[in-house]
């Protein structure tokens, strides 16, 4: 009971300020702004009460709601946006449930932090450049990305409607002050309050409000009513269901890292991908849009006092109770008003995405330069191309600098027994007893480093080659190929190649294919590290000094 009181307080205040964001970001959608609102009530209630991530709050955030208004505009005229929100929603659910229930939650590491900074920070741009229309009442008739009609809309200036532009230009302001005030934690609301006070009291007939787009019902018919998906829309906007996916879960997973839980408890991301993931499904029944972590009300959620999961709960419950209530009033809240929250929300982020950027580029130009070309992508194609080009460039990344990791390292013994690495390896001669070591990730791009890093067959004349693969499988059919060419190679100049410290899994495989011992010799892995190693060189050693000689066979004869 101790914690009910602060979780009730920042549940509250986080309903609150999901008024004037949920509808912002719906109006980025391009949607109905109560679909908004919808996403932070059955959704943020599941999702919290099923997460990891006690005081995570799922709901609809900038990048997602780009992301299914670019889904959305690529249908064709006969489709009901509407209904494809929804199965987007619902497809996107399912998508993160399979993830969570197959415990795939460290998938979503691949994608590079650079990556996901260029996708945040031209996630951001976009939402800047999209709203200049509502902020100034005019919009660019150029059939163009957003960046071509924003220069469009500057060109302009005389054709903006002026009460809306002062309207929107005078709340980013009073935003600005309120943040640097005690109240800057209900700044959003409050913004957007006085927004659509000033509009009225001034009498703005020309600006735009959100009735002029779908009026917001009172009463209990304000509640999300039940709806079905449509899945044989399934296909068209499976692309955007992969997409949504991502940008989500790769959200959440930065998000529930800034805020872990106040208990102590390990955050698992594989259970918060199926929270989310049931969030996302329960929602998509009652007209809600895709969700993930967001951190503005993750932080609000936290610096309100949030204890537990409860409060999660309690803000989706607090929302549905204040539409009940008052939600006629949302009618009334100016499109201007919203953009501005949204223009200051997205530089804010910028700022903070750019100057992450900066640093990243000291650190490593390379994965800086894929972050780069996810922001060109972002702009100049959408942002749904953007995710994806993001993903293929960091495994791309992945893979080539894995490849690029493996080394090969010679041991020799000690005068104390033990096992050392040697700086500099001298050349092979015939009847040596060698051990070396295979160090990095054997898949098949590395074992091409592999062949260029092992002796060569036939500067091996003679010598036994033990190579030591502890913690190494030879899963693939490349390095099992590759493997065996060697082996070969080798037998071929009078060497022998022997492994050591060999896996089950491994040793199996040898056996399958008929390597061993027709090929190469294999000595499975014990439990004392280097055992098998040491009887591996010991036995090698024997047998060269039974082998006699070609000086030997002169002197006997």
């Amino acid at each position: 009971m101790a914690t009910l009181v602060p979780d009730m307080r920042a549940g509250l205040t986080v309903a609150l300020v999901s008024i004037p964001e949920g509808m912002a970001y719906a109006l980025v959608a391009g949607v109905n702004p109560i679909y908004g609102l919808y996403t932070g009530m059955v959704t943020t209630i599941v999702a919290s009460a099923t997460g990891s991530t006690s005081r995570l709050i799922v709901t609809l955030t900038n990048a997602l709601a780009l992301v299914a208004g670019d889904t959305l505009a690529d249908l064709s005229g006969d489709v009901d946006p509407v209904i494809a929100l929804f199965t987007l929603t619902f497809m996107v659910g399912v998508m993160m449930t399979a993830l969570g229930a197959l415990k795939l939650g460290s998938v979503i590491r691949f994608v590079s932090k650079e990556v996901m900074t260029g996708f945040v920070f031209v996630t951001a741009l976009l939402v800047v450049l999209g709203q200049l229309r509502h902020l100034v009442g005019y919009s660019s008739d150029l059939d163009s990305n957003k960046l071509v009609k924003a220069f469009d809309i500057f060109r302009h200036v005389q054709e903006w409607d002026w009460p809306t532009a002062f309207a929107g230009l005078v709340s980013i302001a009073v935003l600005l002050a309120l943040k640097r005030t005690p109240v800057r934690g209900f700044a959003d609301f409050l913004v957007i309050a006085f927004a659509a006070v000033l509009v009225w009291v001034a009498g703005m007939e020309t600006v735009e409000i959100a009735a002029d787009i779908a009026s917001v019902p009172s009463g209990l018919a304000s509640l999300p009513s039940p709806i079905l998906p449509d899945l044989t829309l399934v296909p068209l906007l499976l692309g955007g269901a992969l997409a949504a996916t991502v940008v989500g879960l790769s959200e959440s997973s930065g998000v529930g890292a800034a805020y872990p839980n106040k208990d102590g408890s390990r955050t698992n991301m594989s259970r918060d991908f199926l929270g989310q993931g049931l969030g996302n499904l329960a929602g998509s029944f009652f007209q809600a849009m895709p969700a993930g972590g967001s951190l503005s009300r993750t932080g609000i959620n936290a610096s309100g006092g949030a204890e537990t999961r409860f409060a999660g709960i309690t803000a989706g419950v607090m929302l549905a109770l204040i539409l009940v209530v008052a939600g006629s009033l949302a009618n009334l809240i100016p499109l201007t008003g919203l953009a501005a929250l949204l223009i200051v929300i997205g530089v804010e982020v910028m700022w903070k995405e750019g100057r992450a950027l900066v640093k990243a580029w000291s650190i490593s130009r390379l994965s800086t330069a894929m972050a780069f070309v996810t922001i060109i992508v972002g702009v100049f194609v959408d942002l749904t191309a953007a995710i994806f080009a993001g993903v293929f460039l960091s495994l791309l990344l992945f893979a080539v600098k894995a490849a690029q990791d493996g080394r090969l390292v010679e041991l020799v013994t000690t005068s104390d027994g033990t096992w050392e690495e040697v700086t500099k390896s001298t050349a092979l001669q015939a009847g040596d007893v060698r051990v070396f070591e295979l160090d990095g990730p054997v898949y098949f791009a590395s074992i091409y480093d592999f062949d260029t890093l092992m002796p060569d067959p036939k500067s091996a004349a003679g010598v036994t080659l033990i190579l030591r693969v502890r913690d190494r499988r030879f899963a693939s059919l490349t390095s099992l190929e590759w493997l065996e060419g060697y082996a070969h190679a080798i037998r071929e100049h009078g060497g022998h190649l022997i492994l050591t410290e060999v896996g089950p899994q491994t040793l199996e495989v040898l056996r399958s294919k008929g390597l061993l011992p027709e090929v190469l010799m294999a000595y499975p892995e014990e439990s004392i590290r280097f055992a098998a190693t040491e009887t591996a060189y010991s036995e090698a050693r024997k047998r060269d000094a039974e082998v006699p000689t070609e000086t030997d066979i002169e002197r006997t004869s």
